[in-house]
């Protein structure tokens, strides 16, 4: 076999160095895209500014709001996908809200799970210091629904708490019972969807008379004492 002259050992050189130029390049390259990667990945979701009012999805709005049927429109309101709570002031007997009443408003709360959703600001390849849950409320008011701004380092509580479910019954059933104990019709209520230690349930509050319940969360029966505490807050 013929040795390869002094040309051709160059021509190999050449080439050779070639190759090793462009392997070199291409790790380089793969190296600066996961490093941009990792920086992109280990940067936190950050809130958004509260979007501006919106009428989109509230059922019966503004004098006969059901805060219920209107909760999916709530919804699409925060990056938050956990409901935590339902408040609503001004209740007629029929479990609607006059929003554009002074005294009618509908307040929903939210959360995200540990480390999901929008968490705080931090530098750019660090992780978190604790896992954050995040809080945001979102309100129906006579301009319709808005949100405050988001609370980004809210902290988790110490314990898991399940969210809450959708409802399995409305404010008019919670009003139902509220009458049946004999509560007068022409009132407007607090009621509130809530976790207590019994599960999901329904606190109501007539301001001014004695009638002040709390029932589990399908209105099947009233919770009594600790059952009926609330354990979020």
């Amino acid at each position: 076999m013929t040795e390869p002259g002094p040309e051709q050992r160059e021509a190999r050189r050449r080439r050779d160095r070639a190759i090793g130029l462009v392997i070199i390049s291409v790790t380089f390259a793969i190296a600066l895209g996961v490093s941009w990667w990792a920086r992109r990945a280990s940067r936190p979701e950050l809130s958004k500014l509260p979007a501006p009012p919106t009428t989109a999805g509230i059922i019966g709005f503004p004098k006969a709001v059901d805060p219920v049927k209107s909760l999916p429109a709530a919804r699409k309101i925060t990056e938050r996908s956990i409901l935590r709570g339902i408040t609503a002031e001004g209740v007629s007997s029929d479990g609607t809200v006059d929003v554009a009443s002074k005294s009618g408003r509908i307040r929903y709360v939210f959360q995200s799970s540990p480390g999901a959703g929008p968490q705080p600001k931090r530098p750019p390849g660090t992780l978190p210091s604790r896992p954050y849950c995040g809080k945001q409320t979102v309100h129906l008011r006579a301009k319709g629904l808005y949100d405050d701004p988001d609370v980004p380092g809210y902290p988790c509580s110490p314990q898991h708490y399940d969210e809450l479910p959708e409802p399995r019954c409305g404010m008019k059933d919670v009003w139902q019972h509220a009458i049946a104990k004999g509560a007068p019709k022409d009132h407007h209520a607090r009621i509130e969807y809530y976790r207590a230690h019994a599960g999901p349930a329904w606190r109501f509050d007539l301001p001014g008379t004695p009638y002040r319940f709390s029932l589990y969360g399908d209105c099947g029966r009233e919770l009594e004492g600790a059952e009926a505490t609330t354990i979020f807050p």
